[in-house]
């Protein structure tokens, strides 16, 4: 994700665009996530605990979008209400999740990393429980030196336990 997608997403947060900021005027960090699907239809209850998420005030859907890689190795973003799901009723949900944040770019590294008949999802959210977090700190006249995530197997080093824990 380059400076394109911090510029869409700043013209998404201008706009107020259904962006958490719990009405601080803060945003909390925003993180992505890419999964593959190898078996080309998205299983489970992911959509489910998504929307539990959102419920709760954990984070906002920023972006939420699909992509597939056919045989021959070529990839294609998927329409929302096209993937493969066992509920189809949980996709209705994330209609409105489409924002563009992710461009071409972004899908086509995805795509890249995927395995042929492989399905991508690719979701792009704040971390909204953070963002009054982030007023009380500009509040108190503080400002935030940076964030960032630990690497799982890097965690798993430094504590010295693996990730093939059963």
């Amino acid at each position: 994700m380059g400076l394109r997608w911090v510029a869409t997403l700043r013209s998404v947060i201008d706009q107020g665009a259904g962006v958490g900021m719990s009405g601080s005027g803060f945003l909390g960090p925003v993180d992505f996530l890419a999964v593959e699907f190898p078996s080309g239809r998205m299983e489970g209850s992911g959509f489910r605990m998504l929307r539990d998420l959102v419920e709760a005030g954990t984070i906002a859907v920023l972006d939420l979008e699909f992509v597939v890689k056919a045989a021959d190795g070529s990839v294609s973003r998927l329409a929302l209400e096209d993937v493969p799901v066992d509920s189809p009723q949980e996709v209705s949900a994330w209609a409105g999740s489409f924002s563009r944040i992710l461009d071409e770019a972004d899908l086509a590294a995805i795509g890249d990393a995927i395995g042929p008949g492989s399905l991508a999802g690719i979701l792009v959210y704040e971390n909204a429980w953070a963002a009054p977090v982030m007023a009380e700190i500009a509040a108190a006249g503080a400002r935030l030196l940076g964030s960032g995530r630990v690497d799982q197997d890097d965690l798993g080093a430094a504590l010295g336990v693996s990730r093939d824990v059963a």
